[in-house]
């Protein structure tokens, strides 16, 4: 199967194909106009005067022929340079209108086509990054309104001098909970930013079954008034990546994982390496997701119905998805409502 080009007609050609029919049309015209008038007319003139009617005709049709020319190839730029304007200007809407050209034989015309390609799809880039920060800035004054009300509040009640010191105790720990949400909150914020920015993590050798092992105690001791059974299945493991980011990972996952199930939590892990890649399986008897939660489960600031019981930002998977595609691997999730879920995720060793 032939390869198929990247332009169907360079500007290049196209200028040296105008130049060159340019030239052969107006002498023709030039030499039919001097031979009608020489021998259907019989005028008369010296060759001096031939080779200025030769030279007006050429200069005449040339002009007209480049100016035609000149017009063909400055539309497109135009309409460029009103839709780079507009899209300046926040119409992201605004698009470059494109010819259909009936073979596949070139993916562009020419490389003013494929510049207007190129602009088409940077509008629509920048479209979606501007609706996804309106769509992040609406969630987080939304996120930061309930924290905020319930410390504003809180602390008119506390001004109470009256306030007896069961009561007054009762509002402080309120206090201290919504401090903590809403410093976590900026915490995740911060995380996302840093993120979603050129960062670069810095990679080392890791022993990733003992740093999953150590974040299974982190989590088992914040969660010690749940009983939790562990399933652990694993060979020694090294993995080149960023260690702290990594934790994150990990400690989120079983934060969760443990978070949303019952008193009676039963995890089960699984490591293992798979061609250039290590698999790490969580997987737990929680309460579940359907199918919906779980084509959105890694959005911002998305919660499922049961999550909003729980102390939660929808910013945990977000970020843990982020931080796996920033280490260069990949997460998945596979649940079912009252059964469970079992997250997956590959780092490449």
């Amino acid at each position: 199967m032939d390869k198929q080009k990247e332009l169907q007609f360079p500007l290049r050609n196209y200028f040296v194909f105008m130049f060159c029919s340019v030239l052969v049309t107006t002498s023709i015209i030039a030499l039919m106009t001097v031979f009608v008038l020489k021998h259907w007319l019989h005028v008369e003139v010296s060759l001096q005067s031939w080779l200025l009617i030769f030279s007006f005709v050429t200069i005449v049709v040339g002009s007209l022929a480049m100016w035609y020319g000149s017009v063909h190839l400055t539309r497109p730029i135009s309409e460029l340079n009103e839709s780079v304007k507009a899209i300046s200007r926040g119409d992201f809407n605004r698009k470059i209108p494109r010819k259909p050209y009936p073979n596949d034989t070139a993916k562009y015309h020419n490389e003013l086509d494929q510049l207007s390609q190129h602009v088409n799809q940077m509008a629509e880039d920048l479209k979606r990054t501007d609706e996804h920060r309106s769509a992040f800035i609406a969630n987080l004054s939304h996120e930061l309104k309930t924290p905020i009300a319930s410390l504003v509040g809180v602390s008119d009640l506390l001004a109470d001098e009256k306030l007896d010191e069961t009561t007054r105790k009762e509002l402080t720990t309120i206090l201290q909970s919504e401090s903590l949400r809403l410093s976590r909150l900026c915490d995740g914020i911060v995380t996302l930013t840093k993120m979603e920015r050129d960062f670069e993590p810095k990679k080392k050798s890791v022993h990733l079954d003992e740093q999953i092992r150590h974040a299974v105690i982190l989590i088992t001791e914040k969660w010690k008034q749940k009983k939790i059974d562990l399933t652990f299945t694993s060979q020694p493991v090294h993995c080149v990546t960023d260690p702290d980011l990594s934790m994150q990972v990990w400690t989120n996952l079983l934060d969760n994982a443990v978070k949303y199930s019952g008193d009676s939590v039963h995890l089960t892990i699984d490591i293992q390496e798979v061609d250039d890649a290590v698999r790490v399986t969580i997987a737990d008897n929680g309460i579940g997701m359907s199918e919906e939660d779980q084509r959105h489960i890694f959005e911002q600031f998305y919660q499922v119905e049961h999550s909003h019981v729980q102390e939660g930002n929808g910013l945990g998977l977000a970020i843990v998805k982020t931080i796996v595609e920033r280490l260069g691997g990949t997460i998945t999730v596979e649940s079912e409502l009252e059964k469970g879920s079992v997250f997956q995720v590959r780092l490449p060793k």
